[in-house]
């Protein structure tokens, strides 16, 4: 059976590698081995892959030295249900936190417009953002920037998160058009989930000795 690591590498003759973007703020107040932590939507929870090991909770598990992990992810979540559920868990003083947010609360809106405005996601964020930082925390989001046109939040909270030293991510480059990495056409498959791994990996790696 073929290793993830080679099915990895494998896929990266199909998409390209993305960036990974920081302003160059992000301390690691924790070193040493630490709690993991990971919350948020499906993106997060990994919804729609068979392999728990390349699950963003399976992923930092397996590559990542840690004391315990915490998998508050959950299918459906909007910003204001994760935030509430990031204010429970934060007391865990975690020293690594990937957390996707904001996928809902555009598909919500866009269902019904005006249901979800964006500055209610903005400013939802932002307290997630500034909650999860004081932990002491380095905290990774999954930056997403779908080929819609609807998502306009979500670069904006691309913008926010840089602006205030999270790690952000963008997991989910190239993999949207790509019909044999994903499970529907918002989930990856157990492959689109092992290339977002590997970006996980790369990008969290430099903060997290």
């Amino acid at each position: 059976m073929k290793s993830t690591f080679f099915i990895i590498a494998s896929l990266f003759l199909i998409v390209p590698n993305s960036s990974f973007a920081h302003f160059g703020r992000v301390m690691n107040e924790h070193p040493g081995i630490g709690k993991i932590l990971v919350v948020g939507d499906s993106l997060a929870a990994g919804f729609k892959a068979t392999d728990d090991q390349v699950k963003p909770a399976g992923c930092l598990e397996r590559n990542f030295d840690h004391s315990k992990m915490i998998n508050a992810a959950v299918p459906g979540l909007t910003s204001s249900q994760i935030l509430k559920a990031v204010n429970k868990v934060k007391s865990q003083k975690p020293k690594l936190v990937f957390v996707s947010s904001g996928g809902n609360d555009t598909l919500k809106d866009d269902k019904n417009p005006g249901s979800y405005p964006v500055q209610k996601t903005m400013n939802e964020m932002n307290v997630m953002f500034d909650e999860l930082l004081k932990t002491g925390a380095v905290v990774a989001y999954l930056g997403l920037n779908p080929p819609a046109p609807y998502p306009i939040r979500l670069p904006e909270i691309t913008v926010l998160a840089l602006s205030k030293g999270v790690i952000v991510i963008d997991g989910m480059d190239g993999l949207w058009e790509n019909p044999l990495l994903m499970a529907d056409r918002v989930h990856p498959n157990n492959l689109g989930y092992a290339i977002m791994c590997n970006r996980m990996v790369n990008g969290i790696l430099p903060y997290y000795p």
